[in-house]
């Protein structure tokens, strides 16, 4: 994948609420939010915490490549 778009800022989406996204694929982003449990918890995004989501903003640009694991 790769970042297709940002917003520097809070998105509301159906499933609550994302800090300062940055999408990768269709609806599914990089974004912080206030709870981050230790359990896979995600329909597709990336849950980091709001403070860390303030420090990636800025590295993660548009074209920027995002690899996804499954352990």
């Amino acid at each position: 994948f790769r970042i297709l778009s940002k917003i520097d800022g809070i998105q509301n989406g159906r499933l609550g609420e994302l800090y300062r996204p940055s999408y990768f694929f269709q609806g599914w982003a990089i974004h912080g939010n206030g709870s981050v449990p230790t359990y896979p918890a995600s329909h597709g995004c990336v849950r980091i915490t709001n403070p860390a989501a303030d420090r990636l903003f800025a590295l993660l640009t548009i074209g920027s490549p995002v690899s996804l694991y499954d352990e």
